[in-house]
């Protein structure tokens, strides 16, 4: 229907001359009127959709009653307004029946025109905004059908009220099944605060969800509260989405990262693994290497020779540390051991171990230190890590007869680590990757050394674990590059430098009883060779058994107990022996080739004293003979009786 004064409008009457005279009322008002005087052509124009039939009681065939009950009764033809007209019936029985009949208005006195018209314009009105309406209805329904997840409205008691059509489809229900229903029944959920989202709703007044499975499927169930303009809760709509996919997608990816977690700890099991056979065959050739140089003075060439190749299985020591440090790293293995640091007593100790390697390749090295210490937070010898990675990398990078720099100076709050030379240099694109892992500045075939391209990355790790900045600076290929290390100025004031200045100790070289366990034959002898020609008295054992009967034997100062022994391993050696004599024992080092965390913190779990990391560095073994004493003392062993054991130690890594 459009605008009601131009509507269309059904008038029957047998009456030819009262028909008419409404009919001229009626054009008069600018509506178009088609007349029938029968109840048969009454219904059959009522089937054209006419916008109102006036409708005279007193027909020839059909009465104006039937003929109204029959348009009512017909959905085609329900939403017609009926409007009776009658000189007739005019009592209010008539009335009354008529409108029970379904009329919607009823005129008595049909030729008042002024009533007529008004009447006719407000049936005319109503079924305008009745039709406005049902559009409105089909609108929202068409909108309520369309949403992809299932909709359901609830009433305040929690009755199914509606649903729409995704809703239908998702529980495979017909239409008017759940109308009627509670929310629980339609989605077979316990009424109970923990399983139902309306419950929670009720007490929180505002969304709930929860996500059920429905044998093969998933859904995210949403209630939300429905108000009215005062507030007062009347109802709720839930929104039930299928969530299939994403959980699969969930599932799929948690089983994608439970693979790399697998893959990656069968990662560092495999470099474990790699380290330890590759320091096996080492340790041997270092101690051989000793041996040599201890059984008498050599020839010029063969001292030079010995040089090399010690110099080169140290070489091949580190990378293989750093080869383990940086998957360390990435999984965020790595803890400091932070304490008041004296910088220039690091900086000394790092150009001081890499000063061999510099002036063996023929550069020139200088260092330079403030006259004042310079006191940081942080772990010594991690520090000193991160100067001999750079020193080494600028040594590596730069030609015989170059120059490489170490300087240390202080900025405001910050310490800054100069390490420059004149090497090769480095290119504009390769500045902003020089830290990324396996990331090199030169891999063409005529560079002597090419690593593995994890010391920068170290470096960038350590001294960002510091509260730091590492920076690289080059003016381009050929024109060097300077490495810069910013770490801040500890805020504490440090102990007394004597407290933390390494103690000298004037104990004389002593004879010391050693028991050597390794069931790697050339590593076990050629280290007990180089002990004997130290001075020592020193066992071999190549087995846990043989150990522990070579133990009860005779008394030992110091073990060095290889950790992969066949059959009985190191650990379960360790154990028995500290359980027969306690800290009353001997200093019990653990000589292995594995050397992460987690090695670590087993060989104290079971009693190990110190971790040796194959091949052994035979200074720092040196040291710790000479200096027993003063090494038993600070893992907590008694010279003389057992004490408890310190459980909050672990063993000192070399």
């Amino acid at each position: 229907m459009n605008d009601p004064n131009f509507a269309t409008i059904v008038l029957v009457d047998d009456d030819e001359a009262k028909r008419y005279s409404v009919a001229k009322i009626l054009k008069k008002a600018k509506f178009h009127v088609v007349e029938a005087a029968t109840g048969a052509e009454a219904l059959r124009l009522a089937a054209k959709n006419p916008d109102l039939v006036i409708l005279d009681v007193k027909l020839p065939d059909i009465t104006g009653f039937e003929v109204c009950r029959r348009l009512k009764s017909d959905p085609a033809t329900a939403r017609i307004p009926v409007l009776h007209l009658s000189t007739t019936f005019v009592d209010i029985e008539d009335k009354v029946q008529g409108l029970e009949g379904g009329a919607d208005a009823y005129l008595t006195d049909v030729l008042e025109p002024l009533e007529l018209i008004a009447t006719v314009r407000a049936l005319l009105r109503a079924r305008h905004a009745e039709e406005a309406a049902h559009l409105t209805v089909r609108q929202w329904q068409a909108t309520f059908d369309a949403i992809s997840d299932g909709v359901v409205l609830l009433d305040g008691d929690g009755k199914v009220v509606r649903i729409n059509q995704a809703m239908e489809r998702m529980l495979e229900i017909f239409p008017s099944e759940p109308i009627g229903k509670s929310f629980h029944e339609l989605l077979n959920i316990a009424p109970s605060r923990a399983g139902s989202p309306f419950v929670r709703m009720l007490e929180s007044g505002v969304r709930e969800n929860v996500e059920l499975k429905r044998e093969e499927r998933w859904f995210r169930v949403a209630v939300d509260p429905v108000s009215n303009q005062d507030g007062k809760r009347q109802g709720a709509v839930c929104i039930i989405s299928d969530i299939t996919d994403r959980r699969r997608m969930e599932e799929e990816l948690r089983r994608r990262a439970d693979e790399l977690m697998a893959a990656d700890l069968r990662k560092d099991e495999f470099l474990a693994m790699l380290a330890h056979e590759l320091r096996n065959p080492l340790a041997p050739i270092l101690n051989s290497l000793e041996e040599i140089r201890l059984s008498g003075p050599a020839e010029l060439d063969t001292g030079r020779a010995l040089d090399i190749a010690g110099r080169q299985v140290r070489h091949m020591a580190r990378l293989l540390d750093d080869l383990l440090d940086v998957a360390r790293f990435t999984r965020g293995k790595i803890q400091l051991r932070k304490g008041a640091v004296e910088l220039t007593l690091v900086a000394s100790l790092a150009a001081e171990a890499v000063r061999p390697r510099i002036e063996g390749k023929g550069q020139e090295f200088s260092l330079s230190l403030p006259s004042e210490p310079v006191w940081v937070e942080g772990d010594p010898t991690r520090l000193e890590q991160v100067l001999g990675n750079l020193l080494n990398n600028a040594s590596k990078y730069t030609d015989a007869g170059g120059r490489i720099a170490l300087t240390l100076e202080r900025d405001g709050d910050e310490a800054v680590l100069r390490v420059a030379d004149n090497g090769i240099g480095l290119s504009p694109d390769m500045l902003p990757r020089v830290f990324d892992l396996f990331s090199q500045a030169d891999l063409s075939l005529d560079r002597a050394e090419g690593g593995l391209g994890i010391g920068l990355t170290l470096v960038r790790s350590l001294v960002e674990m510091h509260d730091g900045q590492v920076s690289a600076q080059s003016g381009g290929p050929g024109r060097g590059s300077e490495f810069v290390v910013r770490l801040p100025i500890a805020r504490q004031p440090p102990p007394d430098a004597s407290e933390l200045a390494p103690s000298t100790s004037t104990t004389s070289q002593r004879r010391r009883r050693l028991l050597v366990v390794d069931d790697h034959r050339d590593s076990a002898q050629s280290l007990a060779r180089v002990l004997r020609l130290w001075g020592h008295d020193v066992t071999v054992a190549h087995d846990g058994p043989s150990a522990i009967e070579r133990f009860r034997q005779s008394p030992f100062d110091l073990i060095l107990l290889d950790i992969g022994l066949p059959g009985m391993d190191g650990y379960q050696v360790a154990e028995i022996l500290k359980e027969t004599k306690g800290n009353a024992g001997p200093l019990l080092i653990a000589l292995t080739g594995y050397g992460q965390d987690e090695d670590q913190r087993r060989a104290h779990r079971v009693g190990f004293d110190l971790h040796f990391v194959k091949p052994v560095d035979l200074e720092t073994l040196h040291d710790l003979l000479v200096n027993l004493e003063t090494h038993r003392s600070s893992c907590g062993l008694d010279m003389g009786q057992s004490t408890e054991r310190d459980s909050s130690r672990t063993p000192r890594d070399v």
